[in-house]
């Protein structure tokens, strides 16, 4: 058994987590070209974590200290960051940390035509960690639109 992928890692770099981040892209690819429904919640649920793997990512360039603490190293002040780094899965408040991300997808929208922003936000506001446990099954077209809908923001997130 390969055990080297499941050791921990003191501390991903934001270029490893894109790379990571693709990887989880591609395995939700993979998946939808199954066509099975049975799939479905398997790609909504790696395109979301694509997402939440690129925000952290935004988040590490942003408190890079931060982000190399340990939990017992931390100030009072650096908690909130530190467990949304490595200990938390909430979309929408990573987002709240980072206004510059928010300015730069609405400058780049304006500039495309596109609203970059609303997208990241429907993704952000509607997946949840806890999809993993879900008894329920989306459907793949669903599940197609999600993917479709990551392939760009991943871009504009790395």
């Amino acid at each position: 058994m390969a055990k080297d992928i499941f050791q921990k890692v003191a501390l991903l770099k934001p270029s490893a987590m894109a790379t990571v981040a693709e990887r989880r892209f591609d395995d939700a690819d993979a998946l939808c070209r199954t066509g099975q429904n049975a799939r479905a919640n398997g790609v909504v649920y790696l395109v979301g974590f694509v997402v939440e793997i690129l925000l952290k990512a935004q988040l590490v360039k942003k408190y890079p200290s931060i982000a190399k603490k340990r939990s017992h190293e931390l100030r009072a002040e650096e908690g909130q960051i530190w467990r949304m780094i490595w200990r938390q899965h909430d979309l929408e408040v990573m987002i709240d940390q980072m206004p510059e991300l928010k300015a730069a997808l609405k400058a780049r929208g304006e500039c495309d035509g596109e609203n970059y922003f609303d997208e990241l936000m429907k993704v952000c506001a509607s997946w949840t960690v806890y999809a993993r446990y879900s008894p329920m099954t989306m459907q793949m077209g669903e599940a197609e639109q999600w993917l479709e809908r990551v392939r760009l923001l991943k871009e504009l997130l790395k």
